[in-house]
């Protein structure tokens, strides 16, 4: 046996041991618009600041080594005519440090809709993390690279179910566009079979669907339309003393062309991703994640799970089969009301190419919504 593969199977032999074999939890970087009845008639101002590091160490033939580093700061006014609808406006930046441009800066709106659990959102969607979608299917640094999603939105959130279905429309096209349009839906569904204080044991659906294309344009390419599909359950269990929860995730995913040229080199494949993860009381979190893709694609979802290079690889490659093993240390804790950090040390192990790298990574955020007035006396607080 050689040193590598001795090494690995005494971490996973160790990690089963101790109940550590998760998708990272990434609610406190997710963003919601709170609709309540409290709310009716006021004015506020919504501050959402999140700072970022993330560092990938890489040097493989699927992606190489690169770093995000910065601010992202969305502001918006809101108004909360009824106890069911709110209405938000503002401006969002990114600022990269190292560059004394503002990256982005994007105009936001929001209409949202929301009554006996049931949701609408038209505008500025409540996106990316907030799908709670697996990295597969949706890289988790879009956060940063394309934080605003715009479209429609539908959500449910009931005793049993939660359900979130969604119209990105990344790209618009206009006549005689030299460009093609593009857009993303999809639908992340989770059913609660069993929840109680103790155990929980969700079913869990989760789909994308991208498309690049469009009749008005002068852009020759082929159109391209792609799904990623997973269909998995979430195990959650309570624990007492140091560890706190133990929890299990596991997928099984879907690449499929819908629409492509007969150029296209992989046109469906599938994959595996199992995960468990540890808390403790002390907000420290360890888990093992577990990846076998063959001819796997997924034009949103992480770079390392694929089986073709991407946009930071040196040379276009093509690994048929891609198998991973992650093992992932993290500290997540709310320092004071509303503001969190969020730290992250990510080595994984390419199983089948025998080499071992790794990422990491920071986030601070602060968010608040301040009350300015009521609109019923105009009176501020």
């Amino acid at each position: 046996m050689s040193k590598l593969k001795f090494i690995l199977w005494l971490i996973v032999f160790f990690l089963m041991r101790n109940k550590v074999f998760s998708q990272i939890n990434n609610s406190l970087l997710s963003q919601e618009i709170t609709v309540a009845d409290s709310l009716e008639k006021r004015v506020s101002l919504s501050v959402s600041n999140q700072n970022f590091l993330k560092n990938n160490e890489y040097f493989n033939q699927i992606t190489t080594g690169y770093t995000l580093f910065g601010s992202l700061l969305s502001t918006q006014f809101a108004y909360q005519p009824t106890k069911n609808l709110k209405l938000q406006a503002g401006i969002f930046l990114r600022k990269d440090f190292g560059n004394p441009n503002i990256q982005s800066i994007e105009p936001l709106l929001t209409l949202k809709y929301q009554k006996n659990g049931y949701s609408l959102l038209i505008g500025n969607l409540e996106g990316n993390l907030t799908h709670r979608l697996i990295e597969p299917i949706f890289n988790y640094e879009r956060f940063i690279t394309n934080y605003n999603e715009n479209g429609i939105q539908i959500k449910v959130d009931k005793k049993k179910i939660w359900s979130d279905t969604w119209i990105n429309w990344e790209v618009m096209q206009y006549n005689k566009s030299n460009y093609q349009e593009e857009f993303a839906a999809g639908n992340s569904t989770r059913f609660h079979l069993i929840n109680n204080t103790q155990n929980k044991l969700i079913a869990i659906f989760q789909g994308i669907v991208t498309h690049k294309g469009g009749q008005i344009d002068v852009d020759t390419n082929a159109v391209h339309s792609k799904t990623n599909l997973a269909l998995g359950f979430m195990y959650k269990r309570k624990l007492n003393g140091f560890f706190t929860e133990w929890n299990t995730q596991n997928y099984y995913t879907i690449y499929k062309e819908l629409a492509a040229p007969a150029s296209v080199a992989i046109s469906e494949g599938s994959g595996y991703y199992l995960n468990s993860e540890v808390k403790t009381k002390y907000h420290v979190y360890a888990n093992m994640s577990y990846w076998n893709g063959m001819n796997y694609l997924a034009p949103r979802g992480g770079d390392l799970f694929q089986s073709m290079s991407s946009i930071y690889a040196q040379n276009k490659v093509t690994e048929k089969n891609r198998q991973l093993l992650f093992m992932r240390l993290g500290y997540q804790k709310q320092i004071f009301e509303n503001f969190n950090i969020d730290v992250r040390f990510e080595p994984y192990i390419d199983l089948i190419n025998r080499f071992f790298e790794h990422s990491y990574s920071i986030y601070i955020t602060y968010k608040k919504d301040f009350h300015l007035f009521n609109e019923k006396n105009n009176t501020k607080n």
